[in-house]
């Protein structure tokens, strides 16, 4: 009889160990997949930000934003006849070109698709805080005209972020403008 017994004791251990062991198996693949998932994760960011320095450093790049920063316009209403009508149609292409890169980058920050922090490490912002002082009147003047007050919301986002966590590193908001 004891032996009877101690074989149910001994199946019943064997059960238990058995749940055990599964259930600590489920456990490990579950940590491995999570981290594998993180892993793809950090991949994925590290290939956007690749993509985005390599967009942003690029000769083409920096040339059309310092060359958008260095128009002068006195009168927005002039200025944006002559972009919208002009014969400059290269104009009106490399400005919106830039202002919906900004404007993407804003809306990828907002989502946190990429790090603020990150895009702020690109250069301390400038390019998102020169480019919104300078085509601030522009842009709200686009609102007005479309009825539409979120046109380039995201643009103004992305600078606002820049000018915030210039402030928070005790910075002026506004960086130096390129031509100092």
């Amino acid at each position: 009889m004891i032996d009877l017994a101690m074989l149910q004791v001994a199946r019943d251990l064997v059960a238990i160990f058995g749940v055990i062991a599964g259930f600590t198996y489920y456990v490990i693949v579950v940590r491995n997949s999570q981290r594998m998932q993180q892993l793809q994760l950090e991949t994925r960011k590290a290939q956007l930000y690749m993509q985005l320095f390599m967009r942003i450093t690029s000769d083409e790049f920096v040339k059309k934003s310092i060359d958008l920063l260095k128009l002068e316009y006195d009168d927005v209403d002039e200025f944006m006849e002559k972009l919208l009508s002009g014969p400059d149609s290269g104009l009106h292409a490399r400005l919106f070109s830039m202002f919906w890169h900004i404007d993407g980058l804003g809306y990828m920050m907002s989502q946190k698709l990429i790090d603020t922090e990150m895009v702020y490490n690109f250069g301390g912002g400038f390019a998102q805080v020169w480019h919104w002082k300078k085509w601030e009147p522009v842009i709200m003047r686009f609102r007005k005209r479309r009825d539409d007050p979120e046109f380039l919301k995201w643009f103004e986002y992305a600078a606002e972020e820049m000018m915030r966590i210039r402030q928070e590193k005790g910075l002026t908001q506004t960086p130096p403008s390129p031509s100092t």
